[in-house]
């Protein structure tokens, strides 16, 4: 398959692109299209010392701080910040205008005292705020087109540029609604999606057609009408999903944290549908998705991973018209007889499975133990494991590059392959020992191990059914990693930095369905400083 077709295949395989109606709905002015929250400013700069103090850059960010001080004071005086509560979280939320440009923004500021706030604009700033009878505070501000006001409300001021009307009383968001006790985040965004103006998202959907329209000329330069025929509906597939998003979402969501005592810092991106969309159902149906593979990638590993995703029914057919192109293309470019029939085996072994349109595979990478040695052991889905196993037999038994040992083992009825390779680098060899390969054939499922303990956990595999899974998911340790590099800067690195710390090194990325599609991203503070060593230590050497 040339790396065009599977660049388009990936598009699809996600899984997540239906074929969605495009109605249109006015949104409706009862929520914000925008809610910004962001920790206490007491609380930021504890999360500023402590990643300062992970990476050993402590004293520089005393000192920085101390310079931010020295500014402040210049500027602001002995009080500083008068008025301010740092104590407490600060907020935003907005309207997005059918132009853009007449959107409005309002933004909280919590303080302590009045009083000392308009000293700190009038005295210090030398702002000169004009109280109306409204109660609303008018600033005009040299070089700036617009006039600033603001209110006082609940313990923090309103401020918002050129509308006043979104100050009224009875249109003020109330802080616990807009920073609400529950939010523990650093840091969030929130966009109503169905409060975007309709006019915009015309515009935006505009553009995206002509990006789709050029990455369809782009890609199927080059393809057969097959080929290209599943190209263009894939890409299509794409955008689909792509306008559902702005047709039938109802809110995306960023989250970003630092838990200190847990040493975590934390990504999260998510989107909903409006309830009972067609968006809010396929989402909802990617939670619902189960593996067979899935319960594989364990997260007490160097590295694991899992995949679970399926092209959409109506790309199957597209698919398989392209696969026999596929077929052709290979059994011609066979340069003899004899790789042709290899060529043929493997086409009438692989292809029922690709067919599907169904990619359902893990692994797990562990160690290293004891004596320096790692463990692998994965799988995939497949479709008619006797065939893939009559044609493993085919393949091997007369290789001369293999020593191939059949049946060794039988386990709930499977038996279990043993693959020796006669020439093996030094670099394998390091790290997987002299241990032979393992495989084993289900009838729905493809496995195979290698490594120390190898045997062992391929006999546990056999045993694994379906589970619920997420639609893909992966973690990593980086010290159990480390060594699988040529370099040992990177083991030497990561002893250091997280020394007997087993669970200091982590990352962790993910991606599900359920009530909404998320996205999240996890790791541990201290690869902060891992990767800044690795990087000097990289600069230094190519000096």
């Amino acid at each position: 398959m040339s790396k065009r077709l599977t660049f388009a295949a990936l598009f699809a395989l996600v899984g997540m692109a239906p074929a969605l109606a495009t109605d249109k709905e006015t949104p409706k002015k009862d929520k914000p299209a925008l809610l910004l929250r962001l920790a206490a400013l007491e609380h930021l700069r504890g999360d500023f010392r402590y990643l300062a103090e992970v990476v050993g850059a402590a004293e520089k960010a005393k000192r920085f701080e101390e310079q931010i001080e020295e500014f402040l004071t210049s500027k602001l005086g002995e009080k500083g910040l008068r008025g301010v509560d740092a104590k407490k979280p600060l907020g935003a939320y907005g309207w997005i205008g059918s132009t853009g440009i007449d959107s409005s923004i309002v933004l909280l500021l919590p303080i302590t005292d009045k009083k000392a706030f308009l000293a700190l604009l009038s005295d210090v700033l030398e702002v000169k705020p004009e109280k109306g009878e409204d109660e609303v505070y008018t600033i005009n501000v040299e070089n700036v087109p617009f006039p600033v006001y603001f209110r006082f409300a609940k313990g923090y001021v309103y401020v918002t540029v050129r509308d006043k009307e979104v100050l009224d009383k009875d249109k003020l968001l109330p802080p616990a609604e807009v920073l609400p006790a529950d939010w523990k985040d650093a840091l969030s965004l929130t966009v109503n999606i169905d409060q975007i103006p309709d006019n915009l998202k015309e515009m935006t959907l505009g553009a995206l057609e002509n990006k789709l329209a050029d990455l369809k000329e782009e890609e199927a330069s080059g393809h057969t009408e097959a080929e290209k025929k599943f190209i263009e509906a894939a890409i299509d597939e794409y955008g689909a999903f792509l306008k559902s998003l702005l047709n039938h979402g109802s809110e995306a969501i960023l989250r970003l944290d630092l838990d200190r005592k847990a040493g975590d810092l934390s990504l999260t991106v998510s989107v909903a549908g409006k309830p009972d969309s067609p968006l809010a159902k396929r989402i909802h149906d990617l939670g619902q998705v189960k593996s067979l593979t899935a319960s594989l990638g364990q997260k007490d590993a160097a590295i694991s991973g899992t995949m679970n995703v399926s092209l959409p029914k109506k790309l199957r057919p597209l698919m398989a018209s392209a696969l026999k192109d596929i077929e052709k293309q290979a059994l011609a470019k066979a340069k003899n007889k004899s790789e042709r029939d290899l060529r043929a085996v493997l086409i009438e072994t692989v292809m029922p499975t690709l067919r599907v349109a169904e990619l359902d595979m893990a692994f797990r990478l562990q160690g290293p133990n004891d004596k320096g040695l790692y463990s692998l052991v994965g799988g995939a889905k497949i479709k008619d494991g006797a065939k893939w196993e009559s044609s493993f037999r085919k393949l091997l038994t007369h290789d001369p590059k293999v020593d191939l040992q059949l049946d060794i083992e039988k386990v709930h009825g499977v038996g279990i392959h043993r693959v020796t390779l006669k020439k093996v680098d030094a670099n394998t060899r390091r790290l997987f020992g002299d241990n032979p390969l393992y495989l084993a054939f289900r009838k729905d499922l493809l496995l195979f191990s290698g490594g120390d303990n190898g045997l062992e956990l391929l006999k546990e595999a056999l045993a694994i059914g379906p589970t619920k899974s997420k639609v893909w998911e992966l973690q990593m340790s980086l010290a159990r990693v480390a060594p699988l590099f040529h370099d040992s800067t990177h083991g030497d690195i990561a002893r250091k930095v997280f020394g007997d710390d087993k669970d200091g090194d982590h990352i962790y990325a993910s991606m599900e369905g359920g009530e909404a599609l998320t996205l999240h991203l996890s790791l541990k503070a201290k690869l902060i400083d891992y990767l800044i060593r690795v990087g000097k230590a990289k600069k230094a050497k190519e000096k």
